[in-house]
């Protein structure tokens, strides 16, 4: 049977575009659809009436919620990694995206209305789940997906922080890092996951440990200044940021305080992405694979729209622990 990504290769065009071409999706110019109707009647296409009944009650539209500390927000390039697998796979499958907000004037369940404007099939969504709004959307009847989301309202996916914490700060003590200062993000399960891989890591050594000292996820400015404050205070010979765009602010500091990385301080920090490719010396991290991460959530939100896939589930991907020149050994 000749099926979409036939015609993809034989046309030259992807199999997004096929699929809307044949599917007489909007977004598709005549010349283009000419051209691939005309491909697929020469190689004998037939659509498949069960497919196109299943097909015909979606508008293949997608809404992303980028919802953080109450703010739309788009400059996580960590976040933006994620998404552009997400929409990858998305597209390849047909499926367009849509930026979700409040609109205007829409008042409570602002988001829930707009998916229902917008005709959404499904949202992905980054950020605060304990927000009202974003809470409305995931009790609401549109399905959804979540990064670094755990409980029983959707599926989510995340790395096993846990586990990558505890062996993180395990290397970070046999290099003879007893001091480690760690600064956390926001109080969310991903926090409370990676507190506890630290404190687990010194438990099982039986080595006293530093507190661990709230701050904020993507908050260079805010990290700087606790940096300089807290320094001085507790004298680490480490530090641990709870991500790289933030552990920026924190070198920053340390370098103001006329410390060298890692002469002086070892510094650590989460997530792997272009951020800790460019400090320098290269940022040792936890490195979540944003391509696995965004596939995993893209799979996962179609199987629910196209297969009716209800189960609530936590979807684990591996990442990796990358030891580089920002941390050195003191025995």
């Amino acid at each position: 049977m000749i099926t979409i990504y036939d015609i993809s290769k034989q046309s030259g065009f992807a199999a997004g575009t096929v699929s809307k071409a044949l599917n007489n999706y909007y977004g598709v110019n005549a010349e283009t659809r000419r051209k691939i109707l005309e491909v697929a009647r020469q190689m004998g296409y037939t659509p498949n009436a069960n497919a196109r009944a299943l097909k015909a009650k979606h508008s293949h539209n997608l809404g992303v919620l980028f919802y953080l500390r109450d703010s739309l927000d788009l400059c996580q390039h960590f976040f933006i990694q994620i998404l552009n697998e997400f929409k990858r796979v998305t597209e390849e499958r047909g499926y367009d995206i849509t930026l979700l907000s409040k609109g205007k004037d829409l008042g409570a369940q602002a988001f829930v209305k707009h998916c229902h404007i917008r005709q959404l099939d499904g949202v992905l969504i980054f950020g605060d789940y304990g927000a009202d709004l974003v809470r409305e959307l995931m009790t609401s009847d549109i399905p959804c997906v979540g990064f670094d989301y755990l409980g029983d309202l959707m599926s989510g996916v995340m790395c096993d922080n846990y586990e990558k914490t505890k062996e993180l700060v395990t290397k970070l003590i046999e290099m003879g890092h007893e001091r480690i200062l760690f600064l956390t993000g926001e109080n969310n399960y991903v926090t409370e996951e990676r507190k506890r891989g630290f404190a687990d890591a010194f438990r099982q050594t039986g080595k006293e440990r530093l507190p661990c000292i709230r701050a904020c996820y993507s908050n260079p400015d805010l990290c700087f200044d606790m940096t300089k404050k807290l320094y001085p205070q507790f004298k680490p010979t480490a530090i641990l940021y709870p991500d790289d765009y933030s552990a920026i602010g924190g070198i920053n500091a340390l370098r103001q305080l006329n410390l060298s990385i890692p002469q002086d301080v070892s510094v650590a920090s989460f997530d792997g992405s272009i951020y800790s490719q460019l400090t320098s010396p290269q940022l040792t991290c936890v490195r979540q694979d944003v391509k696995k991460i965004g596939t995993a959530l893209a799979e996962k939100l179609i199987g629910i729209i196209e297969e009716g896939d209800t189960t609530k589930e936590l979807i684990t991907v591996e990442a990796e622990v990358c030891i580089t020149d920002s941390c050195r050994t003191i025995k």
